[in-house]
């Protein structure tokens, strides 16, 4: 669980204005009935509520763009973290927070933060919740929030985006991850940071603001959002039994002990490759390598549950 520093936040009480913003295509297609749930109980409590659809690719940046100067306005986002990606890209470095819902396929950062499912648990946060500071990573100039692959995981996300044509979900990435485990040609890395060389071999490599991947793989294990760093995991790899090892280590959480994996905490590195290999950015397709990566802190603005004492 992330650790939230107290004097990072400050209460939701002055917001009266909400946009909801909506990927309706979204994981698996369900949710409708939580969603209409969602919109009644925010006007009942008094919210003035603005919807929007996403449309396209980008769509949710340039409608997120144009709330950047709202004053007591806060922004729900209803979809995946790619949905979330997209917003947290329109309104970073402004003064509106965001709200995340578990919507989605997987939504890691809701996860992340233990965001209630229920209408009246989000609208709940909504009203009593807390408004803390965000770091954000950027990848060759663009923000992720989560995590982001290089190598096998960002193969893995190039083939579900060129299958993809509706709702997803986690089935969905079955054919893709079982085409890629037996014709992925893992590629050379080499990894440096600030002039010095982290890895120089073969393998995969994932860049973490949090700690939890999909299905709750706790990949960049010891990650927290609002720390200032990122943590690089990099599994030593050139063939598929060796994945399947690393694989069962990740399962355990024991993978950061292991001789043949480098976990680094940094502000900075760049990623390059002995050829062109994709990677993925909070779910969605990325840029190929070489990859220029960093931490920008405190960027963006999150309302999240209160924390109870003791427990975060």
């Amino acid at each position: 669980m992330p650790v939230i520093g107290i004097e990072s936040m400050k209460p939701t009480e002055s917001i009266h204005s909400v946009h909801l913003i909506i990927n309706p295509h979204s994981g698996y297609g369900g949710g409708h009935l939580l969603l209409g749930k969602l919109r009644s109980q925010l006007r009942d409590a008094g919210f003035e509520l603005i919807e929007h659809k996403t449309r396209w690719a980008k769509d949710a940046t340039d409608y997120a763009t144009g709330l950047r100067d709202l004053p007591n306005t806060a922004a729900i986002v209803w979809g995946g973290d790619g949905t979330v990606n997209e917003v947290a890209n329109g309104l970073a470095g402004s003064d509106v927070p965001i709200l995340i819902c578990p919507a989605g396929t997987e939504n890691l950062l809701a996860t992340e933060l233990k965001m209630p499912h229920r209408p009246s648990g989000i609208l709940e946060v909504l009203r009593t919740g807390q408004i803390v500071n965000c770091d954000v990573g950027s990848i060759n100039g663009k923000h992720f929030l989560s995590i982001i692959g290089v190598g096998f995981d960002g193969e893995v996300v190039r083939r579900l985006t060129a299958l993809r044509t509706g709702h997803i979900s986690h089935l969905s990435y079955f054919w893709p991850i079982w085409r890629t485990f037996w014709e992925h040609n893992f590629p050379r890395l080499k990894i440096t940071s600030d002039g010095e060389e982290i890895f120089n071999d073969y393998g995969l490599a994932f860049v973490g603001n949090i700690s939890r991947y999909a299905v709750g793989l706790r990949i960049c294990r010891d990650a927290v959002f609002d720390d200032g760093m990122l943590d690089l995991v990099v599994f030593n790899c050139r063939e598929q039994s060796r994945l399947v090892l690393h694989a069962a280590w990740t399962l355990l959480r024991m993978h950061p002990l292991k001789g043949d994996v480098v976990y680094r905490r940094l502000r900075k590195m760049r990623i390059e490759t002995d050829h062109p290999v994709p990677s993925q950015a909070d779910g969605d397709v990325g840029p190929d390598t070489p990859l220029d990566i960093e931490i920008i802190p405190e960027r963006i603005k999150l309302i999240v549950p209160t924390p109870q004492p003791g427990l975060w």
